[in-house]
């Protein structure tokens, strides 16, 4: 990103207090895309995306008690038909399996199917490594350190 007197300018110099709340926002836009569709490529050959590695990693995480579609849907920010219908296409595709809580709540929970437990981990390390590769190329260890410190920071305020 840039342009004439840009934010990128400012950040070079560390004149972070002049930096309007649109840049920052367009930054952070444009980040975003970027992570998006160099995941999306490096996910390709798995037949999945950014969203749907965001869904198996959390029903992988919460292992056999399962991940809340309602938690899902909170943390990603889709709509209930779009979470719906992922689910259901990784369902059909034996990557994930649907439950009932153990307190027989009508609350679905998401669980990683058996069969694709084993690729979870070739796939975890496939796309750490091409982002290394990739998008990660030009930041330092410390750097990304405080990146990652910053955005757990920021999803604590949800």
């Amino acid at each position: 990103m840039h342009w004439e007197g840009s934010a990128s300018d400012k950040i070079s110099i560390g004149d972070l207090k002049t930096i309007t709340t649109y840049q920052a926002g367009i930054m952070q836009s444009v980040a975003h895309l970027a992570l998006q569709k160099q995941c999306n490529e490096i996910l390709t050959p798995y037949g999945i995306t950014k969203l749907q590695w965001l869904i198996i990693g959390t029903a992988r995480d919460a292992g056999q008690r399962g991940v809340r579609v309602s938690t899902l849907r909170k943390w990603l920010g889709v709509t209930p038909t779009h979470l719906r219908n992922m689910l259901r296409a990784l369902e059909d595709r034996r990557i994930l399996n649907w439950g009932i809580d153990r307190a027989g709540r009508r609350s679905r929970l998401i669980r990683i199917h058996p069969d694709f437990a084993p690729d979870c981990d070739e796939i975890e390390r496939s796309l750490r490594n091409g982002l290394r590769e990739s998008i990660y190329s030009t930041i330092t260890p410390i750097e990304f350190r405080v990146y990652m410190k910053v955005l757990h920071q920021l999803s604590q305020m949800q």
